[in-house]
């Protein structure tokens, strides 16, 4: 208090003189913002550097279409069709350390989802890039492909089979199931994308295949359906 006292002629011309007191006040607005900026930098930066992305199934080339499988001596020795999620930069800066995986899988019943047990959720690799990758920068105004997953014939009859293109290729598990090797049926599946500064996207798809075929116009308009589940 006796502080106080002592600086009283100091204090009160400031709050009397006008052009004091708006000195203050703008130095303690500007002292206010400055220590808001110090406080939070980090998520206004990441506020600003943030990008939104899409995801889409086309099936047309060259998100989807049929290619040669060679062994490692380079000899042609089946047919597959690859099906490719495309990625779009929307808004905000380049998306960066980008990323999807296929978070939840269920077989579509009689007015019913069942559950598809022997399903993993592992991330999918970015298409063309060598060594393969998870994680990709999406630039400003562009697009990326990540390989969804590719289908191959049966071993046995005109069945089409489909390989998720995951990182990893898992293990067998329970009744030697494959999880990343989905069976002719129909399908819901969801699909997550993230990354360091994007905004995390979700989105659902019903899957439905069954008969194989090598003709590439075939397998895209008949024999294999995506359509997004809203």
């Amino acid at each position: 208090m006796n502080e106080i006292i002592k600086q009283a002629p100091q204090i009160v011309p400031v709050l009397t003189d006008p052009a004091n007191l708006w000195v203050s006040v703008g130095l303690a607005v500007v002292t206010f913002f400055a220590l808001v900026v110090a406080l939070f930098q980090e998520r206004i930066r990441k506020y600003w550097n943030r990008a939104v992305l899409d995801m889409e199934i086309n099936l047309i080339p060259p998100d989807c279409h049929q290619i040669s499988l060679s062994n490692q001596q380079g000899e042609i020795v089946g047919q597959t069709i690859y099906i490719r999620i495309k990625v779009l930069h929307k808004n905000g800066s380049a998306g960066e350390n980008v990323e999807i995986m296929p978070i939840h899988f269920w077989r579509v019943g009689e007015n019913k989802l069942s559950v598809l047990k022997h399903f993993l959720p592992i991330n999918l690799v970015w298409s063309h890039f060598q060594p393969r990758t998870n994680t990709i920068r999406v630039p400003v105004s562009l697009f990326r492909h990540c390989d969804f997953g590719h289908f191959i014939k049966s071993q046995n009859g005109d069945k089409a089979i489909l390989f998720l293109d995951t990182m990893v290729q898992p293990n067998p598990v329970a009744d030697g199931e494959i999880p990343n090797v989905i069976k002719p049926g129909k399908y819901q599946f969801e699909l997550l994308l993230s990354g360091d500064n994007v905004k995390a996207l979700r989105k659902k798809w019903e899957l439905e295949f069954e008969k194989w075929s090598y003709d590439e116009n075939e397998m895209l308009n008949r024999n294999i359906r995506f359509k997004e589940v809203k």
